[in-house]
């Protein structure tokens, strides 16, 4: 049986590289192939082989309403339980479980979601969770940007099976009866708001952050302290471990001799926990995982807790397949494989072996955050090692009693005490955070490390001395090889893809010129945080030289103060817009081989205000253009503007710019348009694609973010959604 649970997780562990999904034709042959092989008792490839088909008909069906939703031009019909709500100064953000779009129904144990933007115009209007509506909304696929580096949008979409996004017109609530679970939040939150930290405790206790401010959350991130905040297999983990020793107690209180009571008991609390937090999808994972390793124990299968998680594994696969998707998943599983290796190889002493579960979780889970978040400060390691236990042994425990308390009069005492630990956790986190000097990045790279390292353990155990410390000479002189390969010649730009808006930067001699910002929205998000800055973190990038704002626009600017406050050392270009600092749009300068050659129409503010650049290579010319529209167009040619070979279609592809002087004047090779799929106003034009017929030409909203690599030789392209590593559910958006 293990060889058919393992080799199926191992297939649909596969999917996760997969270029694409296996077509109908293929999926049917395998089912037949699976039947035969089951009947055979060919257990391993029958395993893997139901896998790959359970995952593809998954996978299939997640398309198909993607499709239905992008061929639906005109407004959709919903109908489907609000599942959360995030409320805003200004609108709602709901997430729907769906019944019904238009006329297609969903099945009753896979229903998809949407999340829906609603307009708050007055309380009265407010959604709860719990409520069925029936609704209009402007509905777009479930898309995501896609960049080198960064927040894997798309993956995370499909782990949560949402299949499109949108904005809620009008609605109707069909079955008005809310959880009880809201009415006691917001009157768990009222009590709180008077703590320094109650954010952090509310969110420890049932896993809302509604008072936890996003400056915070961004802190408790970047200083890879995040997963602590975020209820999953390792909080339950903890709850299951002081549940069992309270109740471990109690039996040998009263004497009663039973070894499974506690346990069970300790499993029930785990479950109340769950149902206190709303039934978390990572912490049901986490409980069905505890569930079958206390399975196997009662049944005296001690020796095999592997067989435990192989099962709690397939059956969680069978229950919510795209789990393996989520980080989370990982996370709780990687963390329960710590605990079973910590208690299989470590000491007999109970305290000894909670102390070393503490060090081992601390010190295993941050390199695993660097494979999954990417960048994590050095000093996390640190930060790690001591607020691991922290939460272990106090927080999470204190939070829950906590809870438990809410209506006794020792609540404001303890409340008082567990802001108090709070309040040293964020003193430190703030401390080293102005000290630090060094940050892992780079997730493709330390992955690569760490699954080598066992390979250099062993060699060095198991060759000769002097042959071994030759290998691990060559090892560390590897990626300074790497380095000294690259020509120091060449340069790189990347458009990058950030929705309806602009960011670009180019790369040379190890420094960075950033070209706008791309947008920032009132929920706090901004692509320089989101997007910019873990690509300079991954390009190893020495400084950023220049950064260039061509006007003043939300899509173009946005994120301006958050870079200028990263890198105040960069020289500071504006195109010329009341929003801006003054001008500083003029002149040449020279960066290693490239001139850069500054242009500003002198046609007011905004649009035609932009700064525009040229880069030149003395062989390559590509001009950054910003939002210049015709008449700018002409004035920068009369300047002495002419060929280039690369070019950023101006205004994001649309009809008012591209004039078609500009278009024979320039005669780019390869043309981009910084467009947002599926984006309202249509861009790139029609007309204008027509005008560059004779041009290579790439639209970031389709393809990704857009890398050339041009040297003294030649140039590439490379499209971040279609390179061959790309996996299928980048690729769902069809043009």
């Amino acid at each position: 049986m293990n060889a058919f649970l393992l080799a199926s997780l191992l297939a649909m562990t596969s999917s996760l590289v997969w270029p694409s999904l296996l077509s109908l034709p293929l999926l049917y042959v395998s089912c037949v192939a699976l039947a035969a092989l089951l009947w055979k008792r060919k257990l391993w490839a029958a395993g893997f082989i139901f896998g790959l088909c359970w995952i593809g008909v998954h996978g299939i069906y997640y398309q198909s309403w993607g499709l239905a939703i992008q061929q639906k031009t005109a407004n959709s019909s919903i109908l489907g339980k609000v599942l959360a709500v995030d409320n805003n100064q200004y609108w709602q953000k709901i997430t729907v479980e769906i019944d019904l779009v238009n006329a297609k129904h969903s099945i009753a144990w896979w229903k998809p979601k949407l999340i829906l933007y609603s307009a708050l115009k007055k309380p009265a209007t407010s959604l709860q969770v719990g409520q069925v509506i029936h609704g209009t909304a402007k509905l777009k696929p479930a898309y995501a940007n896609v960049n080198p580096a960064g927040f894997n949008y798309a993956r995370w979409l499909l782990s949560k099976n949402i299949v499109g996004r949108g904005s809620l017109l009008d609605f109707q609530v069909i079955d008005a009866s809310s959880e009880w679970r809201e009415p006691a939040l917001q009157l768990m939150a009222e009590k709180l708001k008077a703590y320094q930290h109650g954010g952090e405790i509310l969110a420890l206790m049932v896993g809302d952050k509604r008072l936890l401010s996003q400056s915070r959350i961004s802190l408790y991130q970047r200083s890879g302290l995040g997963h602590l905040f975020v209820l999953s297999g390792l909080h339950l983990g903890i709850a299951a471990f002081w549940s069992w020793l309270l109740f471990r107690g109690f039996c040998r209180g009263v004497k009663l001799r039973s070894e499974s009571l506690p346990l069970l008991l300790s499993l029930l609390s785990c479950l109340l926990y769950c149902w206190l937090a709303n039934w978390p999808l990572s912490m049901m994972r986490a409980w069905l995982m505890y569930a079958c390793l206390l399975l196997f124990f009662l049944l005296g299968e001690r020796r095999r807790p592997v067989s435990a998680l192989l099962v709690s594994a397939f059956i969680i696969m069978l229950l919510w397949p795209f789990s393996l998707y989520n980080n989370g998943f990982w996370l709780s599983y990687i963390a329960v494989s710590v605990v079973l290796l910590c208690l299989w190889w470590g000491s007999r002493s109970k305290w000894q072996s909670l102390l070393v579960i503490q060090f081992a979780l601390g010190l295993v889970m941050l390199p695993v955050q660097v494979m999954m978040f990417g960048v994590v400060p050095s000093f996390a390691l640190v930060l790690n090692l001591v607020a691991v236990p922290l939460f272990s042994s106090l927080l999470v425990p204190l939070t829950l009693l906590l809870g438990m308390l809410s209506f006794s009069p020792w609540f404001e005492a303890l409340a008082g005490i567990v802001d108090s630990l709070f309040s040293l956790l964020y003193g430190a986190i703030v401390y080293f955070e102005s000290k630090q000097t060094l940050s892992f990045s780079s997730p493709a790279l330390l992955s690569g490390l760490l699954l080598l390292m066992p390979s250099f353990i062993l060699a060095l155990l198991v060759l000769p001395k002097a042959v071994s410390r030759v290998f691990l000479l060559a090892s560390l002189l590897l990626p300074s090889m790497l380095g000294l390969s690259h020509s120091t010649q060449s340069w790189q730009v990347y458009v990058l893809d950030v929705g309806q808006g602009l960011a670009v930067v180019v790369m040379h001699q190890g420094e960075a010129l950033i070209y706008d910002t791309g947008p920032r929205y009132r929920s706090g998000f901004n692509h320089a945080q989101a997007t910019l800055l873990p690509l300079l973190a991954n390009l190893s990038v020495k400084r950023v030289r220049d950064i260039v704002i061509s006007h003043g626009d939300n899509d173009h600017a946005g994120a301006r103060l958050v870079l200028e406050q990263a890198f105040p050392e960069a020289e500071h270009h504006y195109g010329r817009d009341p929003r801006l600092p003054s001008s500083g749009c003029s002149g040449a300068e020279q960066w290693g081989r490239l001139s850069l050659s500054y242009y500003m129409a002198e046609l007011g503010d905004g649009n035609n205000g932009s700064c525009v650049l040229l880069i030149d290579d003395g062989q390559y010319r590509l001009l950054l253009s910003g939002d210049i529209e015709a008449k700018a167009e002409q004035q920068l040619l009369e300047q002495g503007l002419g060929k280039v070979s690369f070019l950023l279609s101006p205004h994001h592809g649309s009809a008012s710019s591209s004039s078609k002087a500009f278009v024979e004047a320039l005669q780019a090779e390869v043309v981009i348009h910084s467009s947002g799929a599926f984006n309202r106003f249509n861009f790139p034009a029609d007309e204008v694609l027509a005008r560059y017929a004779d041009s290579q030409q790439f639209i970031t909203g389709r393809d990704g973010a857009i890398r050339l690599n041009i040297d003294e030789r030649a140039y590439q392209v490379h499209l971040e959604r279609y390179r061959a590593a790309s996996p299928w559910y980048q690729q769902i958006i069809s043009w």
